[in-house]
């Protein structure tokens, strides 16, 4: 064979081969033309997903188009029973940022796949498929490269749909974390009550939006003066939502006319099983005081000691009993003190006592040397510990502070109570 006729057999194979390029670029040009036209310049949210899918088939001519996300490990198809298996999850993942993979997959139907990497700024964020539950045909070099073109041409798309349901989830999270805050504010205390027998005043912060403490009080129709104060474990919306819980818990259990031992023993009973399923546990003190008498009684499991102040000396009631939650029967011990003129009853969360000021925890010796000499303005000395507390050092748990102070000149029945023991003085 000559020279020339080799090279002209040359020339006409190159032709042949460039009039199939030719025909081959036609028709994918065809096909993506009614894509770039039906898919969306901006999807929005997750629903807009689906009209780029329902364009995808329309370009590559297949039955069935899928989109599958890395990071939420989301699967959106067309039509939207087809499930992806564990296996090609991995498969796909796995996909190289320039390659193509065809799979069969059969869950219920059996349907024929081929799929390309989506990629944003360099990264694959998810894979675009086609298929086709004709499990003989074949996918052709063009109609893979189709769906390369097309994954790239709405991986923005994709991005912002992502960013979109982002952000509509975090704003559902906002709204529910603020139905939770006003719950749990709406629990607390707003107006303290008034009596010439007491004085009585709160303060109460979380250290986020929401948090796990609470207080609330009660009078009782025989002439008690009740106030509870709790700490479930635990920062955020899950403490929050168990705090509210508990707190509903304490107040049906004293409306019931329970003594403060009965009532920590009833909710513990009732919490218990719960508590323990979600890992939870809590703390909580109960003080009941009868006007009339001075007669102070407490229970309580777990929580920080009650701090009385009695003739300029401080008394300690230590917990009797373990956190709720930790056993499932409370065998706690109810302590009783005889109040006189001017005693001052102080229950705080850790929140307070456990504030760290460079060398050690602010403690009870903080709050006490907080208290001013004149405990007459119950409001300035509730303002002057919170004071002292923020000067000490930064509060990293929520924070409640309880201060009563009972009015009423000492009993002359006194000496026929037989109080028992405090567990601690200071």
């Amino acid at each position: 064979m000559t020279d020339k006729a080799y090279y002209e057999g040359q020339i006409k194979k190159l032709e042949h081969e460039l009039g199939e390029m030719t025909v081959a670029l036609s028709q994918a040009w065809d096909q993506l033309v009614p894509f770039l036209q039906e898919v969306p310049f901006e999807a929005k949210t997750a629903q807009d997903i689906q009209p780029l899918l329902e364009a995808v088939t329309v370009a590559a001519d297949s039955e069935l188009a899928g989109i599958y996300l890395f990071k939420t490990d989301e699967w959106y198809t067309i039509p939207d029973q087809i499930c992806l298996t564990d296996d090609a999850i991995q498969q796909l993942k796995a996909l190289s940022n320039h390659e193509t993979i065809e799979m069969f997959m059969k869950i219920g139907v059996s349907s024929h796949w081929a799929f390309a990497p989506i990629i944003s700024e360099g990264k694959r964020i998810g894979v675009l498929g086609i298929g086709t539950y004709d499990e003989a045909r074949l996918f052709t070099a063009v109609e893979l490269r189709i769906i390369m073109r097309m994954a790239q041409r709405i991986a923005g798309q994709i991005e912002a749909a992502q960013l979109a349901t982002f952000r509509e989830r975090e704003a559902i999270q906002a709204r529910e974390m603020q139905i939770a805050h006003d719950i749990q504010n709406s629990i607390q205390p707003k107006d303290v009550p008034q009596n010439r027998l007491y004085k009585i005043d709160s303060y109460w912060k979380p250290a986020r939006h929401v948090g796990g403490d609470a207080w609330g009080w009660m009078h009782q129709v025989e002439g008690q003066l009740e106030w509870f104060i709790l700490d479930v474990a635990g920062k955020g919306l899950p403490a929050a939502l168990a705090a509210i819980g508990l707190h509903t818990a304490i107040s049906m259990a004293l409306r019931l006319n329970r003594s403060p031992e009965e009532a920590l023993r009833i909710v513990n009973e009732t919490l218990y099983d719960a508590y323990t399923r979600t890992d939870l546990m809590a703390t909580a003190a109960i003080l009941s005081l009868d006007l009339e008498t001075g007669r102070l009684q407490v229970a309580n499991a777990g929580h920080p000691p009650i701090l009385v102040q009695q003739n300029g000396a401080w008394l300690q009631l230590e917990a009797t009993a373990p956190p709720i939650g930790v056993l499932p029967d409370l065998d706690i011990e109810m302590q009783e003190l005889m109040l006189g003129a001017d005693d001052l009853i102080i229950t705080y969360s850790d929140g307070f006592s456990e504030i760290e000021t460079g060398t050690e925890l602010w403690g009870q010796m903080g709050l006490i040397q907080a208290v001013p000499s004149d405990t007459s303005d119950i409001d300035r000395l509730t303002k002057e510990i919170v004071m002292a507390s923020q000067q000490a050092g930064e509060a990293r748990d929520d924070q409640t502070l309880v201060t009563v102070i009972y009015t009423k000149e000492k009993h002359h029945a006194r000496a026929n109570h037989t109080p028992s023991q405090p567990r601690g003085r200071v």
